[in-house]
């Protein structure tokens, strides 16, 4: 029996207009009267994700919400933290001063919804990705960052070609220390090797006395393949990333078609 669902946001909880459909809002708050703990699993911050948790009645400390890709879980309300994932202040060292010599955007978010940009012309995805997840902009100097900030991660944000060219440059032994994922053709994520949805997820349902079959996750692109090819039932999107439809249990309709909502319908609801 499914007693937590772990969903992922953009592609596969809202439509490709980033709208959350009513069948999805009524399919999921039908599983959450039976009981069954709804979690948000997303890259975003929590302050980009509070009007889906007040749609779908989760806007309150009773519910957690797993944000920035697995950096940390949360209170929905509060945001007290349950637990987090973070970089130290040595790796985000590292990672900027291997990253400044490549000429690519890039931007480090906190814990606090604060979104650290360190070149003076903020590109135009920066400026998107910071007002729909309600952060924070601020322009600094890599050396004005302290060991105050609490660190989600450090993001490439620049164009596909841009980050294409780039790519193959990391070195081998970052992606031994770090987890490092594409999120986008347009971002690129550095983070602490723990923290991905799929091991949040685990670690989550644990706490809460849940073995992994007793878990279902949904996602649609690569930061969400942990939880798919964790141990917990998956769903993928019938818009997802081929690799992440051939490694689910089971693949749903689109996000456009009501692909979650179908899902918990038929694996969850009583």
């Amino acid at each position: 029996m499914i007693k937590m669902i772990a969903t992922d946001i953009d592609g596969t909880l809202v439509n490709s207009k980033a709208e959350l459909t009513q069948e999805t809002i009524k399919t999921l708050v039908q599983a959450h009267k039976q009981g069954v703990k709804i979690i948000l699993c997303t890259g975003r911050p929590l302050s980009g994700i509070v009007p889906l948790l007040e749609k779908l009645g989760l806007h309150n400390d009773e519910s957690i919400a797993i944000t920035q890709n697995g950096a940390q879980a949360v209170r929905a309300k509060s945001a007290q933290p349950l637990f987090r994932n973070l970089l130290s202040y040595e790796d985000f060292k590292e990672i900027t001063n291997f990253s400044k010599n490549l000429d690519v955007d890039m931007c480090m978010m906190t814990t606090d919804s604060k979104m650290y940009v360190f070149q003076r012309n903020v590109n135009s995805n920066m400026i998107y990705d910071a007002y729909t997840a309600h952060m924070d902009l601020r322009v600094r100097e890599l050396n004005e960052i302290t060991e105050a900030e609490n660190i989600a991660k450090v993001t490439w944000t620049d164009t596909k070609e841009r980050i294409d060219a780039v790519q193959d440059k990391i070195p081998a032994e970052f992606f031994d220390k770090y987890d490092c994922v594409r999120t986008d053709p347009i971002f690129f994520d550095f983070m602490n090797k723990k923290a991905t949805k799929g091991a949040a997820v685990l670690q989550l349902a644990q706490s809460f006395g849940l073995k992994p079959e007793e878990v279902m996750v949904a996602g649609d692109q690569q930061n969400d393949l942990s939880m798919i090819t964790s141990p917990c039932f998956s769903v993928a999107m019938g818009n997802g990333a081929e690799n992440i439809k051939a490694a689910a249990d089971y693949v749903t309709a689109t996000n456009d078609e009501d692909g979650l909502a179908k899902a918990v319908q038929k694996f969850v609801l009583k």
